[in-house]
């Protein structure tokens, strides 16, 4: 008799595997966004299911620590962020405006405020501690993973202190409603300042692979968000986008963007990612 294979758990004792992690990090955004429907539908039989399945998995820890094995295996965001802000000069604090003295060979600097959103490591913290005295990161997520993270809910992150630079990376695509999403982008439209810099990732296969969803229509809305956008790229797997912000968001936008539309039909198109906005987000960009 042949001898019966060990069961190998979905989550390891450790770090995962990059293949391993990948596997976790797709189930967990199917099950988290199958769970939200399911609680607005009151499916609650489902709604069971779907947190067992999620404890079963590990939940967002396992999550997260295998996001921090993808992460690991390039730093693009990392280069990429502090090589923008290099060649605008802002790794070194943002020039104050107002008149200088014949004799003053600099204008004098202020800080320059970064928040990262979605933080899984402490790379860009680390750098603006040693490096970068006039850098200043503010990274949070969720559920924290590192004293340097601070633990918070950027949906429902108090509209106080804005920010010069907004490091989004690879998390529009977590959130797992449409509408959140809408008031997601709204808000980094708050948190940002005028002319500050948006640094936004998301799956490829959003923009892609979607029904309600194409790049055209992606920066479309980013357009109408208040954002101009001065750089994209994209791998195999992420699109980049480097965003300026040069206005507030359209007064139409809600009008406009209110429901998700179909653009493609076909088994080709299997992620469901889409933004939609209300007239109450839309109020939070007043407030500024």
């Amino acid at each position: 008799m042949p001898k019966r294979r060990k069961a190998v758990p979905l989550i390891p004792p450790n770090h995962p595997s990059r293949k391993q992690a990948r596997r976790i990090t797709t189930l967990f955004h199917k099950y988290t966004r199958q769970l939200d429907a399911a609680r607005a539908n009151g499916e609650q039989e489902k709604v069971e299911t779907l947190e067992r399945n999620i404890v079963e998995m590990g939940g967002r820890p396992a999550y997260q620590r295998a996001s921090q094995v993808s992460t690991s295996y390039f730093s693009t965001s990392k280069k990429w962020v502090l090589g923008v802000l290099g060649r605008n000069g802002w790794l070194h604090g943002i020039k104050v405006n107002g008149d200088v003295t014949t004799g003053e060979r600099k204008k004098p600097r202020r800080v320059t405020r970064l928040l990262e959103i979605g933080a899984i490591n402490t790379d860009l913290v680390v750098d603006a501690t040693q490096k970068y005295p006039l850098l200043s990161v503010r990274a949070i997520d969720l559920n924290s993973m590192h004293p340097a993270i601070e633990e918070a809910d950027f949906l429902q992150l108090p509209l106080e202190a804005t920010f010069d630079v907004l490091v989004c990376s690879m998390v529009l695509n977590c959130v797992t409603t449409a509408s959140d999403r809408g008031r997601m982008m709204l808000r980094l439209s708050y948190f940002l300042d005028n002319n500050g810099i948006l640094f936004l990732t998301i799956p490829k296969s959003c923009l892609s692979l979607a029904s309600y969803m194409s790049k055209e229509r992606f920066q479309e809305i980013l357009k109408d968000c208040g954002f101009e956008i001065t750089e994209s790229n994209e791998t195999p797997k992420i699109s980049f986008f480097q965003c300026k912000k040069v206005a507030n968001p359209s007064d139409n936008i809600a009008t406009k963007w209110n429901v998700a539309t179909s653009l493609y039909r076909g088994k080709k198109y299997r992620n469901d990612f889409a933004v939609t906005f209300n007239t109450k987000d839309l109020q939070i960009t007043a407030q500024k």
